[in-house]
């Protein structure tokens, strides 16, 4: 997704003017505030169910060099469902047969996942679904996708980029200097 900015160039002959660490702390609050323009509209297209994923949607900013950039991420209790929600599920089997625990790689190295970890509904080599008791082998039918970030994202790019230029130009007013308001260009 590319936007052509107005008002660009002036704000970056601005900010040259202005001290290194103050720039930097401008810019990253106008990621910021971009970033939550995206992080409301992704909360407010996610599935609710308990609202754990609602929660779990976060935003922050990181700096590689002299590059900053925000993103919009899942994180905290519930984040691993949004991966699920996100793509879908393709059918598969569930199995609790000892024999076939899996073995995942972690970062300490091979290990087998517990029966106990395998959606914490063993007891007595069956599965537990709800109260009921279904046996040793399941078969998950799935589930289609339904995304709510990357949807996000699309709906409120525009948006975005608006926000971040009116909290940079809103936190740049020292004297004769005013930082122009960035808008995107339609052409």
């Amino acid at each position: 997704m590319t936007f052509r900015l107005k008002g660009g160039p002036e704000l970056l002959q601005l900010l040259d003017q202005l001290p290194k660490n103050l720039e930097r702390n401008v810019i990253r609050g106008g990621l910021r505030a971009g970033a939550k323009v995206i992080q409301q509209q992704a909360k407010a297209n996610v599935p609710v169910k308990t609202g754990q994923l609602k929660r779990a949607i976060g935003i922050g900013t990181r700096t590689d060099g002299a590059k900053l950039s925000s993103y919009v991420k899942l994180r905290g209790k519930g984040s691993y469902l949004g991966l699920f929600i996100e793509y879908g599920v393709a059918p598969h089997l569930i199995s609790v047969t000892e024999a076939d625990v899996p073995v995942r790689q972690t970062r300490h190295g091979p290990r087998k996942v517990s029966i106990g970890t395998m959606n914490k509904m063993l007891k007595r080599g069956s599965l537990k679904i709800g109260e009921n008791f279904v046996g040793r082998v399941v078969m998950h039918p799935g589930h289609a996708a339904k995304p709510f970030l990357r949807p996000a994202l699309e709906q409120k790019a525009e948006e975005a980029v608006t926000a971040m230029g009116a909290y940079i130009a809103h936190r740049v007013q020292i004297g004769d200097l005013k930082a122009p308001a960035l808008e995107v260009d339609d052409e």
